[in-house]
């Protein structure tokens, strides 16, 4: 396990992202392909699962600060997130192959980021208490 750390870290560090960002893509891959396997369609995800799944977590755990968080581990685009999954295939962490690289560029532009939601007015912050 200690080997497959220093590889990915390695990995990182050569393809300008974070250790951080590759270890949760590898879990955001690894529950979106246990669940299609449980479903009976196969481990296979597509470059929309991968991309819409790592936004949908980031989108979940980390709110509106999300796409800066994807931004700091070098993931914020279609492309990067295929960039790092084409890296983590050729590194053995995970199974695919290379024609799939075209699938994320294709991506860019398709997938948007969710609009943050428009903060509460003055009547409903005096509500919350404490305002």
């Amino acid at each position: 396990m200690q080997e497959n750390e220093s590889f990915l870290l390695t990995l990182a560090r050569e393809h300008e992202f974070q250790p951080d960002g590759l270890r949760v893509l590898l879990s955001v891959i690894h529950g979106l392909s246990m669940r299609r396997s449980l479903s009976g369609e196969g481990p296979h995800l597509g470059a929309a699962h991968v991309v819409g799944g790592l936004w949908s977590a980031t989108w979940e755990r980390f709110g509106i600060l999300g796409k800066d968080v994807l931004e700091h581990w070098g993931l914020d685009s279609p492309s990067r997130v295929g960039l790092a999954v084409s890296q983590l295939v050729e590194a053995g962490f995970l199974r695919g192959s290379s024609e799939e690289m075209d699938d994320y560029e294709a991506l860019t532009g398709q997938i948007e980021w969710p609009d943050p939601q428009s903060p509460p007015s003055i009547r409903e912050r005096s509500s919350w208490g404490g305002f």
